[in-house]
């Protein structure tokens, strides 16, 4: 038997997810890459770890943004990519406690990102999913990792400027 192409192995996720955390949005994105991402991309899918997770935390009103390293203009939620094998809500637990030192309890599901990466537009591809997930933490206490430059409550009415649209998307919800 043969392992369950990208397509099914995004269509069980998400019925794993609506299952254990009721409906939610799913947002489709496609994204054109060059020839050496698309392979990289395509053996993340067969490994089973194309996608991630990210965490809305919420404290008293507030919401935890950071700002990585790697991308030190953009706040975002905390989380990061999944590994071989890992489920989207182990990812997301892992990563906040990783990235931001705190143990989160998750408790629904913001919204998904259906990702699409082809070599050309509206071509056959490879899908991976992004799941922003709805968690709470005791305080507001965090200690954050070497990764993170910085990390911030916020009211979410008034988030800081230099947010991706997803983080807006979802603070406006």
């Amino acid at each position: 038997m043969s392992p369950p192409s990208s397509s099914e192995q995004v269509r069980r996720r998400l019925a794993d997810l609506e299952r254990d955390y009721g409906a939610f949005d799913v947002v489709d994105e496609e994204t054109v890459v060059p020839r050496a991402v698309y392979t990289d991309c395509l053996q993340a899918a067969e490994a089973g770890s194309l996608g991630g997770a990210r965490v809305v935390l919420r404290h008293d009103g507030a919401v935890l943004l950071v700002r990585y390293g790697d991308q030190p203009d953009a706040w975002d939620f905390p989380g990061g990519s999944t590994e071989r094998g890992e489920s989207h809500a182990d990812t997301a637990k892992f990563r906040v406690h990783e990235d931001v030192g705190a143990t989160c309890t998750l408790s629904g599901v913001a919204r998904v990102i259906r990702q699409s990466f082809a070599l050309v537009e509206g071509g056959d591809g490879v899908t991976g999913l992004w799941v922003f997930f709805e968690g709470d933490v005791d305080d507001r206490a965090v200690s954050p990792s070497d990764e993170i430059l910085e990390s911030r409550w916020f009211d979410p009415a008034d988030p800081p400027d230099a947010i991706g649209p997803h983080v807006s998307a979802i603070l406006d919800d």
